[in-house]
Parts: structure tokens; sequence; C-alpha cells
């Protein structure tokens, strides 16, 4: 039995084993045909979207090539167009060329018959001057070299009066247009300028925040004024305004540290000696430092970076002092200012004139600290650094200086304009009252000089000539010696009109 067994057994283990070799075999063919779909329809894919991309990059490549071309055809018919254009100016300025030439030959034919006629008119003149010259000396008794003579000086008699009119006329009108011009220029650098900074000129109001701090500032038996004065060098005046004092001092610095202090002791309410000491030591400190911010403010505002310190901290201390009741760092910014706009207009250097407008000042400050006047601000100028032609400018602003450049022109200019716009200035009474008089003296001196009036507070002076002493002629050469004068023996502001009259009056009674 086992014997029949065995064989069976090994058979269909061997069928078994047959039977899944087989299923083997076709799972892994099932599975070689799947995977070879799949690669075939990636494959498919692919090539579809390299196809697509072939004709999309192809379709891309026909667009710009037609984009170009309707380019290359755009760019053919601008030139053509271009072309015509040039054509047609061409022929315009062919046919202009042929009317000019036929106008010129119309021209020169005119000419040529005017020549024609000069010519004999020329003649004509001639024989009429032979008869003429042949009647004049049989009727005068004179030869023909005096009687050439005697025209000669008649013909230029007139010629001189006809010159003197016309150079008047011609003087007047170029005077007229430069006014009218420089004027225009000068309003409208002067507008542009607008600063706001004003110092008293000797004392310093100071409002308080009621009238028992009046009586605090004095302190008992007076001690807290007294050290007020003591430390700050000023004179404290304390009347009966209400809620008011004033502080008086010819140093403005001075001033400014005192108000600085009282503002400062009013507000902190403690009021004695040693806190007016420590006080105004503190506000001299900062008055200290604020002359440097201000006069690196005022260089900053005009666009210069440049500036020595020590030159800065001069232009800084100018805006606690004034010259003739007008502050004087407002007067240099002003300068610098109104010279920057007009050197705008007639093409100068701006840095060497805003310069030259801000630094002219600060030998004012100088000798006032030194208690002398030798430093002059050119000088000063040149020791720390600045250019020749800021020098130039600044010295030419001195007495009997000359000009030698346009911007030296410009800031002398300026300077003049500063000083002389209304409000800008006080002059003492005494002083103005003295010019005046010297202004009517000197016209008063010339010959021929009636009566002479200094009128529009100085700015014009009437000249009244005796009719029968100078001639008509003589008025406009009168003036110019007049206003020359001026020019040498006087200082002023601005400029002075002169005004010469002559009339002729005739006088009779009906009996």
């Amino acid at each position: 039995m086992f014997t029949v067994v065995g064989p069976v057994l090994g058979l269909l283990v061997g069928l078994l084993a047959l039977l899944t070799g087989i299923y083997l075999a076709q799972r892994s063919l099932h599975r070689a045909r799947s995977a070879a779909e799949e690669i075939t329809a990636e494959a498919r894919q692919e090539a579809e979207t390299r196809k697509k991309e072939i004709l999309v990059a192809a379709q891309e490549q026909v667009l710009a090539q037609q984009e170009e071309a309707e380019q290359r055809d755009k760019q053919l018919e601008d030139r053509e167009s271009a072309l015509e254009q040039r054509a047609r100016k061409l022929d315009r300025a062919a046919s202009e060329v042929g009317r000019d030439r036929k106008q010129l030959e119309q021209k020169h034919t005119t000419l040529d018959q005017r020549l024609v006629q000069a010519q004999q008119a020329l003649e004509r003149a001639e024989a009429e001057r032979q008869q003429a010259k042949r009647l004049l000396e049989r009727n005068a008794g004179m030869d023909a070299a005096q009687a050439r003579a005697e025209l000669i000086s008649q013909i230029e008699s007139a010629a001189n009066k006809e010159a003197e009119k016309l150079a008047r006329k011609i003087e007047d009108e170029a005077r007229q247009k430069a006014e009218k011009e420089a004027m225009h220029l000068m309003v409208q650098a002067t507008e542009r300028v607008s600063i706001d900074d004003v110092v008293e000129s000797t004392v310093t109001f100071i409002e308080l925040p009621s009238d028992e701090m009046k009586g605090r500032i004095i302190g008992r038996e007076g001690r807290n004024i007294r050290a007020l004065e003591m430390a700050t060098g000023i004179d404290l005046i304390v009347d009966d305004t209400p809620r008011s004092i004033l502080i008086s001092s010819f140093d403005p610095v001075r001033r400014e540290v005192a108000r600085v202090a009282i503002d400062r002791l009013v507000e902190d309410g403690r009021i004695h000696p040693a806190r007016i000491e420590e006080v105004v030591t503190k506000a001299a400190d900062d008055i200290d430092a604020r002359i440097d911010e201000r006069g690196n403010e005022a260089a900053y505002s005009l666009g210069i970076s440049d500036i020595h310190p020590k030159l800065s901290r001069m232009v800084g201390r100018m805006r606690y002092h004034t010259d003739h009741g007008q502050n004087l760092l407002r007067h240099c910014i002003e300068t610098a200012q109104i010279s920057a706009h007009m050197a705008q207009h007639v093409g100068a250097r701006l840095d060497v004139v805003q310069r030259a407008g801000l630094l002219h000042g600060v030998a004012q400050v100088v000798n006032i600290i030194a208690a002398q006047q030798n430093a002059s601000a050119a000088e000063l100028c040149a020791k720390y650094g600045e250019s020749a032609e800021v020098v130039d400018a600044i010295a030419s602003l001195e007495p009997d200086a000359e000009c030698r450049t346009v911007e030296a022109m410009l800031v002398n200019t300026a300077n003049r304009l500063s000083e002389s716009r209304p409000g800008a200035r006080k002059e003492n009474l005494a002083v103005f009252i003295e010019r005046l008089k010297r202004l009517e003296q000197i016209a008063g001196g010339f010959d021929g000089v009636d009566r002479a009036y200094a009128v529009k507070a100085g700015k014009e002076i009437r000249v009244i000539l005796d009719a029968t002493r100078v001639g008509d002629d003589a008025v406009y050469k009168l003036s110019k010696k007049i206003a020359r004068t001026l020019e040498k023996e006087l200082n002023y502001p601005g400029q002075i009109k002169v005004s010469v009259i002559r009339e002729t009056r005739a006088v009779r009674y009906a009996l």
C-alpha cells in the first residue's frame, strides 16, 4: 500500500508544483503586460505633451516673426513718411529761395535807380553850393577860408547841442530801463526775505505772572535785585507798570542772560541770592551754547556747511548785537539772501555772495568784545580760511572801497537794501538833521543855484536855478555835477534824487 501511495503523492505534489508555476507565470505575465501598457500610456502622453509644446513654440516663433515683420514694415513706412516730409520741406525751401532771389533782384534794381538819383541830387547840390559860396563871398566880403571857418563853427555848435540832447535822451532811457529792471530784481529779492528775529536795542521787557512776584524779585531790603544786578551786570528797572519789569544794558548778551535767569527764577519760585547766582551761571552757560547753535543755524539756513567754528561763533553772537537799531544777524542774513536771489538772475556765484553777506558783520562783534576797532571783517575771514573771492566781496563794503567783481557789487547792493528798507534802522535825530543841512549846503554851493531844499526825508534834493544866469542847456550838466558831488562827499543809505528846476517868470501889473 505504501508503494502505491508514495508515487501518487509525489505525482500530486509535482502537479501542484506545476500548477503553482503556471499560476505564477501567468501572474508575472499579467504584471508585465500591465507595466507595458502603463509605459506605453506614459510614452503616448509624453509624446502628446511634447507635440503640444513643439506646436506652441512653433506658433510663438511664427507670431514673433510676424510682429518683427510688422515692425519693419512700420519703420519703413515711417522712413518713407519722413522722406516725403523732407522732400516737401526742400520743395518749399527751394520756392522760398527763388522768391527771395526775385525780391533781391528787384531791390538791386531799385537801389541802382536810387543811386543814380542820389548822384544827380549830389551834383545839383554841389552846383548850388558853389553858387551859394560865390554869393556868400560877394555879400559877406570874406574869402572862402573865412567863410569855411565861420560855417564850421556854426555846424560844430549845432552838432554839440544836438549831440548833448541825444546823449541826454539815450542816458535817460538807459537809466530808466536799468532802474526799472534793477528795481524789479531788488523788489523780488526783498520780497523773498522774511526773518522775524528781533532784539531790543537797550532794554528788554519781562512780563510777570503777578505783582506779588515783583516784590519777591526785589527781595527783603532789595537784596534779591542787588544780587541779580551784581551777577548779570545789568540794571533792573522796577516801576509802577503792573506785572512787568525792564532789563537795561548796552550789552545784549547780558540782557539775554538776565532775562533767561529771571524767567527760570519766576518759574521755579525760589528766589534768594544763592539761588540767583546758581541760575545766572546756568543761564550764562546756556546762552553760550545757544550762541554756537545760532551760528550753525544761520549758516545751515543759507546752505553753508564748512564755515570755521570761530566764525560760526561770531555769527551766533551777532544775534545779540544791533547796528543803528537793526539786529546784526538779521541784517547779515537778509544781505546774504537778497544777494543770492540777485546772483541767480545775473549768473554770479551763489556760494561767494552768501558767505560774504553772512560774514560781513563779524568784525563788529569782535571789536565790541575786545573794545577796539582794529580788526576788519575781511581780515578775520581771511584769517579763518575763507576764499579770496569772499574776502574781496567783504572788503568792498568798507568806505572808499571799489567793487572789483560782480559778487562784490551784488553784496554791496544787498547790504544797502537791507540797511535802507523802511523800519530797518534807527537814526539819531541830530545826525539826521545835520545830514539834511549838509545836503542843502552842497547843492546850494554851485554857481547859478538860487535855492536848494532837501525833501522826502533826505531822499530828494530840489535845486531852483536863477534863470537869468543859467540857460536850459546847462540844467542837465548841473544835475550830473550835483549828483557826483553828493556821491563823493556824503554817506547815505539808498539813493538821493537830484531835481534841478529852471523856470522863467514874467510879472506885469495892469493899471
